[in-house]
């Protein structure tokens, strides 16, 4: 748990804090929180991981609400399975790469691991001016559950 908290909050905190003052002086920016589609549901068996990644989509939260009259924008981006080698562990756990496999097929609606270069567009998005009216948002990118599917 301490471990999940360092890297997934408190490294983010810091972060943000350093960013802060110069983006105010500049008047305004956009600020990136990574979360994870583990920030908005729930997982059997992840209370650590999934525990951080809620913290920092409700520090986003608050982040964007404290510092939207600086011109300061703050969104958590919640990417849910990508093909990276970040999938290790997952994939040992879930018993190797077919079974892996398998699950995101069943329960991804894309049926298929998202891509680096898709997750890249979704922070030029939040990066750019044409997210100019959006803060404090979780941008879940493709999992079943946010969609209602059970």
């Amino acid at each position: 748990m301490d471990m999940s908290w360092r890297l997934n909050v408190r490294a983010h905190f810091v972060a943000a804090r350093a960013a802060v003052s110069h983006m105010r002086a500049r008047g305004g920016g956009s600020i990136i929180i990574t979360s994870s589609n583990s920030g908005v549901i729930h997982y059997a068996g992840m209370i650590a991981y999934a525990t951080s990644k809620h913290a920092v989509v409700a520090m986003t939260r608050q982040m964007a609400r404290d510092y939207a009259r600086h011109n300061i924008r703050f969104n958590a981006l919640c990417p849910g399975w990508v093909d990276t080698p970040f999938n290790a562990g997952s994939e040992r756990q879930m018993g190797g790469r077919v079974a892996m496999e398998d699950h995101v097929s069943r329960n991804i609606p894309m049926g298929r691991f998202g891509q680096a270069e898709e997750i890249a567009e979704a922070i030029l998005f939040l990066a750019s001016d044409r997210s100019s009216y959006m803060t404090g948002q979780a941008l879940v990118i493709d999992r079943r559950e946010c969609l209602g599917a059970a």
